[in-house]
């Protein structure tokens, strides 16, 4: 059984926030309050484990990559990176570990080619020049930055740029690399080299990865999925485990003849109806609907041409477990 290289323990984080008074006078007269990012989150992470860490904006998911990178401390709990405390072994720990926090936070020189920046990571981590030549040459074959790396970071796109990021923070071969949203604005075929370099650096090196994403391509590569909201953890599973829990319904597509007269009203009482245009709707249904009566008798008209019957996908089943939670805080009201 691999060992845990994150264990993380009740952990609760605050931060002082202000609100503005309204009109002009409010500006010089702030109401400050305490505001709770993460209220006694527990979770541990393997070694050689992709995670997923999951949420709305506001879930907190940021403020644990933090905690677990040593740029903050926890009010309260305890956090364990491999083996060390990261905001007191902060110094010892950013050796092993690797942080790439989009591209908003860049550690690129933006004047400067991506090359500069490999030098000054291999000087700043020691690393032998046969090490670094062998490690710079895999990052630039699984990443496809040959061509780019030595061109100015400001000439870059933002895809080449993430990838030159990410090939930054693997230089020095670190245990455990945290992501906060790499891939936000990031085109596809750039996403999916960093998504192959994050599999085969995990396979070929044993390397742990933890992520934060709203881009639903980046975690289907991850093994484990950690759902936050409003600083809590709400789910902590695979893939297959949130799809039982939160996805118990199936996808219904109906595609009608060019010329039929389609009552759209009436194929709402098969399921909720989530999107309708002309000849066309779909809907969320019981997984179980072609055994009902309902379904065989909407092909008795004959305005049905084609229809789909499939499993909802991940961003369809994140979207109803949000919905889930706000009516499910609403009738606690």
């Amino acid at each position: 059984m691999p060992n845990d290289i994150v264990d993380v323990r009740d952990v609760v984080k605050s931060f002082r926030t202000y609100e503005n008074r309204k009109g002009f006078l409010g500006l010089l007269r702030r109401k400050s309050f305490m505001k709770k990012a993460l209220k006694g989150v527990s979770l541990n992470v393997k070694e050689s484990e992709i995670v997923a860490l999951l949420g709305r904006n506001g879930s907190g998911k940021s403020t644990m990559i933090k905690l677990m990178s040593g740029i903050l401390y926890p009010d309260r709990g305890s956090v364990e990176v491999i083996g060390m405390s990261p905001w007191k072994e902060r110094t010892k720990l950013a050796r092993n570990i690797g942080v790439i926090f989009g591209s908003t936070h860049p550690q690129l020189f933006w004047d400067l080619p991506p090359l500069d920046t490999f030098i000054y990571v291999r000087e700043l981590y020691d690393i032998s020049q046969r090490d670094y030549d062998s490690r710079l040459a895999y990052l630039k074959r699984i990443l496809g930055i040959g061509n780019v790396y030595k061109r100015q970071t400001r000439q870059l796109s933002l895809g080449e740029r993430m990838k030159c990021e990410f090939a930054a923070s693997i230089l020095h071969m670190p245990k455990i690399v945290f992501m906060d949203e790499p891939t936000v604005g990031v085109d596809l075929p750039s996403r999916m080299a960093i998504s192959r370099a994050v599999l085969d650096l995990r396979e070929k090196f044993g390397t742990t990865f933890v992520l934060t994403t709203h881009v639903v391509d980046d975690i289907t590569i991850a093994d484990r999925i950690i759902l936050l909201d409003k600083g809590k953890k709400l789910f902590d599973g695979k893939q297959e485990e949130l799809k039982k829990r939160f996805g118990k319904y199936a996808i219904l597509e109906l595609y009608f003849k060019p010329d039929a007269k389609v009552d759209y009203a009436k194929y709402g009482a098969l399921g909720k109806v989530f999107s309708k245009k002309d000849g066309y709707i779909g809907l969320k249904v019981d997984p179980n609907i072609t055994k009902s009566d309902a379904f065989a008798s909407i092909f008795r008209d004959g305005s049905i041409e084609d229809y789909r019957l499939s499993e909802p996908g991940l961003s369809s089943i994140l979207e109803s477990t949000y919905r889930r939670i706000d009516s499910s805080k609403r009738s606690e009201e």
